[in-house]
């Protein structure tokens, strides 16, 4: 399958529809995956004790998980190149309570604002230099200076959070899968697809 730019092929105003239904259902069959992602990203970081003290090494490890959950639940309602529309929630045929689209609004705005990017008004951080005294074998008789950095390494997604987005990730999830599955049954051959991109070294 070929998926072309509507006017620079000069395709008729039918054609141009059928492609851009395409792209949707393209659309919505890859936010089936980045949502089964961000669902088992969201399993393991059920592991994390709210309660419990960890070291920097496991909370690192809980960073991973929840970053990889924040993306991905993202990703679909980002725009990317290709032509492919970005994930709407009536594209997914979900209809969400006001506290779920509050959570949906976090989750993007969490990556928009901590995993993809490090905005400064979200930054925690501290930085100081500890002065190491000099010995025989320096030179100079300075010593030598080093930069201590501590940054934050908390979860947010913990408790009763995490549980919201499991529910709002499930929800989500099997919402698009009903909208496919409905479209299935109409059109069953419009699934029998195969989408291949190899990254060239060039690129």
């Amino acid at each position: 399958m070929t998926i072309r730019k509507g006017k620079a092929a000069g395709l008729s105003p039918s054609e141009l529809r059928r492609q851009s239904i395409e792209r949707r259902r393209i659309r919505l069959l890859y936010s089936l995956g980045d949502l089964q992602l961000a669902l088992s990203a969201c399993e393991f970081l059920y592991e994390c004790d709210p309660e419990e003290r960890y070291s920097r090494a496991d909370l690192r490890r809980f960073r991973c998980f929840e970053t990889t959950l924040i993306t991905a639940y993202a990703r679909p309602f980002s725009q990317s190149d290709g032509g492919f529309p970005p994930l709407t929630l009536k594209m997914a045929g979900a209809k969400l309570s006001e506290q779920e689209r509050a959570l949906h609004q976090r989750l993007v705005r969490m990556r928009n604002k901590i995993v993809a990017h490090s905005d400064r008004e979200l930054m925690r951080m501290t930085t100081k230099t500890i002065k190491i005294p000099h010995d025989e074998n320096d030179e100079d008789g300075k010593g030598f200076v080093l930069i201590h950095s501590v940054f934050d390494e908390g979860i947010t997604l913990l408790g009763d959070l995490l549980i919201d987005a499991n529910e709002l990730l499930r929800k989500l999830y099997f919402a698009i899968y009903k909208t496919l599955s409905d479209e299935a049954q109409k059109e069953p051959g419009s699934f029998d697809m195969r989408l291949d991109y190899i990254l060239h070294p060039s690129t």
